[in-house]
């Protein structure tokens, strides 16, 4: 009876656990309740094996297995919100609850099968590392020699059990005598740890004042040094893990270089692991054996071979991101004295394989490198901060309460409180901008280009676009889109940005564009006025292809760098750019947006924009950067009333938040309209008909808004836009690879047939055409444009003829098929 009761108690509090939504905070719970009720909740739907430790000698240990991940931890539980609570788990140390899912799951074990809690005070003391709030290291004196251990301890540790801080180089003594005096004396290695990493730190400290000057530097490198990249290794080697995220074309490899040969001088590091993308890892020995008198090693190769490279003589040791990710699955984890991470946004999303194979590298001191650690949320931040200080930014859950602000439905609105994060950061992150260094950069002016579409892009795109429109209504009229109509709107997204360029890159048959030519334009004009040299950049790989065909017929010199090229040619390329005079052009897919100096040029054409301004900064970082001694063009060619003009508000957007968080600009950020329901009400104008040119454009602008704040989550959903370059995996920003443009045609088709099979949809676009077509023929002008779009008059003949655009040859069959069927049945009757 008993046990039934039992049953029904707990059923019970299970029902009400499951009650607390992972996704907002009840109104009756305080933050700090909220997630510890949200962790004893994962506690009853995990399936712990659970047991106790020797009682006598480990009073309230307990050892927690997770048999779904194979993970083991350490627990310690002394009763409810006892100081003395622990867990291994990396949960337990960083929320600053005091708890974890898996001492909340031995509470439920220790209440399952009715066994007592040790809550009496240990005979043995020890020292330990608190983790509530800031670490501190702490005494726990146990009533085995009390007194003797008080008296002990009285320099060392104040009268509550803290460590006192000028007690850090001196510590090691009263371990000593602690260990004399009783031998059941414990000191935990975490306690011991953060012991060193600060003792490490004061060592630093006191070493840099003799690097204070300007010259002292100066024999560090192969290389002249700027004021500001000594500053950059100066506070590299001080913070021991730093992230230097200074604005692209900085020089930020040299810094990171700089930073371990200083580090290698006084002895604190033996060896140096680089991770970077595939494309930079030539590049990286290059510039480590031209600035150093050390050897560096790319690792590369089959498994077994990278396994002996790992351990080889050179001092520096070079490996991409995907092969230390499969090294990692086999080796379970990597050491190295001293870590550098370039291009470190690729890894901002945390649950990637990269990025957790990252986080099993173990390192004594690290720089990581990036020169958008923020592309478009605040919350990429965060992640890239777990791979320096995984306590600098506090609990996550409490990150995201102080400085995100949500709308009523749960989406992010704002962002506050940016310049406080800034402040967090500033012992371990350091970040300048050009304008800021004391450095006289050559000129920088951009130039938008607005370009037209022919006759046939602009009937696609709107073609596109009205489906956009219905999608856009629908989402006002129910709140909601399935999954499937969000991966079909961002596919026609998808296909309009690529109709700004060309048809072609959509059929790869027909080829209207008009970028193509302008850009021929741009050359000639170049190349009739001097030598300057120009860099080309889209998107789309049919794109670059479309250019390089030109250039061939021109007899232009250029460089094609893409998805396809291998790493170890990259190099080459680069080097016939920069010291062949003949060649002119480096046309280049967003394969080549990050790492490569093309400075040689001062013309950058960015044939398509991307969504993210981090993108496009890097794309122009290729060119504008340390060394430039010519002014430079940035030219943007955008077809005029379309998407691609919406993008540029977008862009602003998401340049504001990148500079309110790391360069102090605006404190508070906030989208369009502010707040998410405004925002959706404007949209309501894009599911409207469109009467003319000008007004499809301005819903366009709605729809784009829209956009913003849902295309990574459906981008990450869907497989249409994928990379030719594999390391390029983690940006938003991808070109299209052969089989993924052939997904969008089939895409294409299945979704026009699924209308076919869908009466609400086929009602709700037949409406839409009624209803537009009416509105049409109420206005004698619109009407009037309606006849001169569909007849056509032979100038020859003189004949005449009715002219419409149709999606394909079946489709007509098809009406036709229906209309001989009805002729038939009318003939019978």
């Amino acid at each position: 009876m008993s046990m039934a009761k039992k049953t029904k108690a707990d059923k019970k509090t299970k029902s009400t656990v499951n009650k607390v939504s992972y996704h907002y905070r009840p109104d009756n719970m305080t933050l700090q309740d909220w997630q510890i009720a949200l962790r004893r909740q994962a506690a009853m739907k995990e399936k712990f094996v659970i047991s106790e430790r020797d009682k006598k000698e480990y009073p309230g240990y307990y050892t927690v297995i997770n048999p779904t991940s194979g993970n083991e931890y350490n627990v310690v539980y002394r009763g409810h919100q006892s100081p003395w609570n622990y867990c291994s788990c990396m949960d337990f140390k960083a929320s600053q609850l005091g708890t974890c899912k898996h001492l909340e799951g031995v509470k439920l074990w220790i209440r399952e099968k009715r066994r007592k809690v040790c809550r009496v005070t240990p005979p043995y003391s020890s020292v330990y590392l608190s983790y509530q709030g800031e670490r501190k290291v702490c005494l726990r004196i146990g009533t085995d020699n009390e007194e003797e251990f008080r008296k002990l301890a009285s320099p060392y540790f104040t009268p509550d059990g803290v460590m006192r801080p000028a007690a850090i180089d001196s510590i090691t003594e009263f371990l000593r005598a602690a260990t004399r005096l009783n031998n059941t004396f414990r000191w935990y290695p975490d306690a011991l740890g953060f012991i060193l990493e600060q003792r490490d730190l004061r060592r630093r400290s006191q070493l840099l004042p003799d690097y204070a000057s300007d010259t002292a530097l100066d024999t560090l490198l192969k290389t002249k040094l700027y004021p500001y990249q000594k500053e950059g290794i100066r506070f590299a080697f001080r913070a021991g893990k730093s992230i230097i995220a200074d604005e692209m074309g900085l020089g930020k490899t040299i810094q990171a270089i700089g930073t371990a040969e200083l580090m290698r001088k006084h002895q604190f590091i033996s060896s140096a692991l680089i991770i970077c993308p595939t494309s930079l890892k030539y590049q990286w020995k290059k510039e480590i054996e031209r600035f150093t008198d050390a050897k560096a090693i790319v690792v590369e190769g089959n498994h077994l071979t990278r396994k002996v490279l790992y351990g080889a003589e050179e001092f520096y040791k070079i490996v991409s991101y995907n092969s230390v990710c499969n090294d990692i699955k086999i080796l379970k984890s990597l050491h190295t004295d001293f870590l550098i991470m370039d291009e470190v946004q690729r890894l901002k999303n945390w649950n990637t394989q990269i990025s957790k194979a990252a986080r099993h590298i173990e390192s004594d001191y690290s720089v990581i490198l990036s020169g958008t650690p923020l592309e478009n949320k605040l919350e990429d931040l965060y992640s890239i901060m777990q791979f320096v200080d995984q306590f600098c930014l506090g609990p996550y859950y409490q990150f995201l309460d102080q400085t995100v602000v949500r709308s009523d439905t749960g989406k992010v609105v704002s962002y506050k409180n940016l310049n406080a994060i800034g402040e967090q950061m500033k012992n371990v992150l350091i970040r300048r901008r050009k304008k800021d260094v004391a450095l006289q950069l050559p000129g920088r002016m951009d130039k938008v280009l607005f370009v037209p579409m022919t006759e046939q892009q602009r009937n696609m795109h709107d073609e596109y676009q009205s489906i956009v429109s219905q999608l856009v209504f629908k989402w006002t009229k129910t709140r909601f889109l399935s999954e499937k109509d969000r991966k079909r709107l961002l596919l026609m997204l998808s296909q309009m940005r690529m109709l700004c360029d060309s048809t072609y890159i959509l059929d790869q048959k027909t080829r209207y564009d008009t970028k193509v030519e302008e850009t021929l334009n741009i050359l000639r004009n170049v190349f009739e006025s001097g030598d300057e040299k120009v860099v080309i950049f889209s998107q789309w790989e049919r794109m670059t292809r479309l250019i390089a065909k030109e250039l061939d017929v021109l007899g232009v010199r250029y460089e094609y760098l893409h998805g396809g090229i291998p790493s170890e040619a990259r190099k080459n390329l680069t080097d016939n750019f920069t010291e062949l005079p003949e060649s002119r052009v480096f046309l280049s897919t967003d394969a080549g947006s990050t790492g490569l100096n093309l400075q040689v040029a001062s013309i950058l054409i960015n044939l398509d924009l991307p969504w993210n301004p981090a993108v496009l900064e890097q794309r122009i970082a290729r060119i504008y950067r340390i060394g430039q001694k010519k002014n430079i063009q940035v030219i943007n060619l955008v077809a005029s009333q379309t998407i691609e003009e919406r993008m540029l508000s977008t862009l602003n957007f998401k340049t504001s938040l990148f500079e309110g968080i790391l360069d102090n600009g605006e404190d508070t950020i906030f989208l369009e309209n502010s707040k998410f329901d405004k925002m959706m009400d404007s949209l309501k104008v894009v599911a409207e008909p469109s009467e003319e040119v000008d007004g499809a454009h301005n819903r366009m602008a709605g729809c784009s808004i829209d956009l913003n704040d849902n295309e990574e989550k459906v981008v990450e959903e869907t497989a249409v836009l994928q990379t030719t370059d594999t390391d390029s995996l983690a940006l938003l920003e991808e070109e299209t690879p052969e089989e993924g443009v052939t997904e969008v045609s089939t895409e294409k088709k299945s979704s026009v047939s699924a209308a076919d099979n869908n009466p609400e949809q086929l009602l709700q676009q037949g409406f839409s055409f009624l209803s537009g077509l009416a509105r049409t023929l109420s206005s004698p002008e619109a009407t009037q444009r309606l006849v001169d779009s569909i007849v056509e008059e032979d100038k020859e003949t003189g004949r005449t003829s009715i002219r419409i655009p149709v999606s394909d040859k079946e489709s007509v069959a098809g009406i036709l098929n229906l209309f001989g069927k009805l002729l038939a049945a009318g003939n019978k009757t």
